[in-house]
């Protein structure tokens, strides 16, 4: 699935924010291009472990967003909430009929992912950029 392949349109300016992105779509690729149909352990692995670089990742976000007061980040972690049960769901329905992670599990979970980086990423990452050029921790009443 060529439109797995992280490009650099994705990076969104924060060093370990973007490896974990890239890091995201390394797994999604893994999983489309490594186990067969056969292979349904190797296939939970590969979820598992996707399922946990997503938990990392949206703490890691989740606590930028908190600690320099990102007005949008209820919102923001909703659709992290919401991505999390989504690509969950994917997976046990996949998986329960033994044929590994559909590809078309795997397209939804990738347009999503691709479009939350594109805009809602892309807006917290601006809002911590501009925050730390003007004076670091933006938390109100703090300067």
């Amino acid at each position: 699935m060529k439109d797995l392949e992280w490009t650099n349109e994705y990076l969104v300016g924060i060093p370990a924010v973007d490896l974990q992105h890239k890091q995201v779509f390394d797994c999604m690729k893994s999983i489309i291009g490594g186990p067969t149909d056969d292979d349904r352990l190797r296939a939970e692995a590969e979820v598992i472990k996707l399922l946990g670089l997503l938990q990392q990742h949206f703490a890691l976000e989740e606590s930028m967003m908190r600690t320099f007061s990102y007005p949008n980040s209820e919102k923001h972690i909703e659709e992290h909430r919401q991505f999390n049960a989504d690509v969950h769901d994917l997976a046990q329905q996949s998986l329960r009929k033994k044929a590994g992670v559909s590809h078309e599990a795997l397209r939804i979970a990738h347009k999503w992912l691709t479009e939350h980086i594109m805009t809602s990423d892309r807006d917290y990452a601006a809002f911590l950029s501009n925050s730390m050029h003007n004076g670091g921790n933006m938390k109100q009443g703090a300067k």
